[in-house]
């Protein structure tokens, strides 16, 4: 039988005791211990069990589905429920994190030994499916035949990069999470060999999960923070910095990730911060990062004057990178989401058409749409286009797995260039016009 290392997170110390006891008998090796939901998540992110052995009802801010929530998706660590909660309601808020495991108290130790196997040797599976992914690449650890799934590289990204993406401080505006973490994991990656410290201060993301070696042996340096508690973050830059030599100062890379709602003055502080150190001669370079969908321009530019090189995340696996000299910031537009809505149910077929530019299905072609413009549109309005251009014979179907595949024929692609133009020119004229008139004495009928 495998040994594993056990957090144990039981209120009752009997009880906690005996599942203590337990263990050892069956050789795997208690790491740690806790009482709260609190507790379990911090004595997880220091200890990183093998697995973590849960009782629901405890005290906290959060009870054990909390807490395992956090545990599972933050440290991919397996959890197992021991606990007399049974009831409907519970087994059913249970089974939406998927747990390894779910033992009723009380309990026999078979139970628990048997738990643990199947836990471990199903986790186990789980890792050696990913590795045999990875080794076939991004396409096929997501499907998706463009290698632009959230799994995929950051070399898969259509991207813009000024020259040194990775050396001083850029900061990362982004709409899009799954990039947002393809972006975490390749600085962490591309930092792993160089000398210095990482230091990885977030509040969402799983960036880490491939590292927790790393993060182990003190090589990533992990600070949870939460909107109003920025505290954390700006004592652990403080500590780290400050160890470094004046004389030979070691190189420091930090990765700060504001994802959750934070105060203006609170986001500042952390920048300048960084900054301050930055320009007492300690060489610093890494990213800061925060959610565009937030619409806070005002913090954008400010940021952006403090911070020249800026990446624009967005959606569809874009990265725009730019600099205030060439680029300034003033000319992104983080448009109102009404606005993308109602123009893009407005304009459908134009895009629609522009992602037959390679084979798709119909319901590609809507979670696309979903991820680039962050809204759904009726289902019929999509498949309604695609069998009218079928029936044209501007698009062919051919069946892969469960999925229909619609690729554009010869006629059909001298047809959507064409559309494509046509719409491309009426659009030009229709916003020349508004321009022309905007600048003049305003449209016929305003007050001026």
């Amino acid at each position: 039988m495998q040994s594993a290392g056990v957090l144990v997170v039981e209120d009752e110390a009997v009880v906690s005791l005996d599942i203590q006891k337990t263990l050892r008998n069956m050789q795997h090796r208690v790491i740690g211990t806790a009482s709260t939901g609190d507790g379990a998540i911090g004595k997880a992110r220091e200890c990183l069990p093998d697995i973590v052995l849960m009782d629901i009802g405890i005290p906290g801010t959060m009870n054990g589905i909390g807490a395992a929530r956090v545990i599972q998706d933050e440290l991919d660590i397996p959890v197992i429920f021991v606990t007399a909660w049974a009831d409907d309601a519970t087994l059913h808020e249970v089974g939406g994190i998927n747990p390894y495991g779910y033992i009723v108290k009380p309990f026999r130790d078979h139970d628990i030994r048997v738990a643990i196997e199947l836990a471990l040797s199903r986790k186990s599976g789980e890792r050696e499916e990913q590795r045999s992914e990875a080794q076939q690449g991004p396409a096929a650890m997501t499907g998706d035949a463009t290698g632009t799934g959230p799994n995929a590289s950051l070399s898969d990204i259509r991207a813009l990069f000024r020259k040194g993406f990775f050396h001083g401080i850029v900061l990362l505006l982004y709409s899009n999470a799954d990039i947002k973490e393809r972006v975490f994991s390749s600085f962490i990656e591309h930092n792993l060999e160089s000398r210095g410290d990482l230091i990885f201060a977030y509040s969402q993301s799983r960036a880490h999960r491939n590292f927790l070696p790393e993060i182990q042996n003190g090589k990533i340096h992990i600070c949870r923070i939460k909107a109003g508690e920025v505290g954390p973050v700006k004592s652990t830059l403080l500590r780290i910095f400050t160890s470094t030599s004046r004389t030979d100062p070691v190189p420091q890379k930090v990765l700060i990730d504001f994802s959750e709602q934070y105060r203006q003055g609170e986001i500042r502080e952390v920048v300048d911060r960084v900054i301050a150190v930055q320009q007492a001669g300690v060489p610093v370079s890494g990213i800061i990062a925060l959610s565009a969908r937030s619409g806070d321009e005002s913090l954008f530019r400010d940021l952006s004057q403090r911070i020249p090189s800026v990446v624009a995340a967005t959606g569809g696996g874009t990265l725009i990178s730019c600099a205030d000299q060439s680029f300034p910031l003033e000319s992104l537009s983080f448009l109102p989401q009404a606005v993308v809505d109602e123009t893009v149910k407005k304009v459908l077929e134009p895009v629609v058409l522009s992602l037959l530019q390679k084979p798709i299905s119909g319901q590609d072609i809507l979670l696309e749409i979903r991820d680039r413009y962050n809204i759904s549109v009726p289902k019929a309005r999509v498949y309604m286009l695609l069998y009218d251009l079928q029936k044209k014979g501007y698009l062919t179907v051919r069946i892969v797995g469960k999925s229909k595949l619609y690729s554009a024929t010869d006629p059909g692609k001298k047809h959507i260039r064409q559309k494509l133009d046509e719409f491309t020119s009426t659009f030009h004229h229709i916003l020349s016009e508004m321009a022309d008139r905007s600048t003049s004495k305003g449209f016929p009928g305003w007050e001026e």
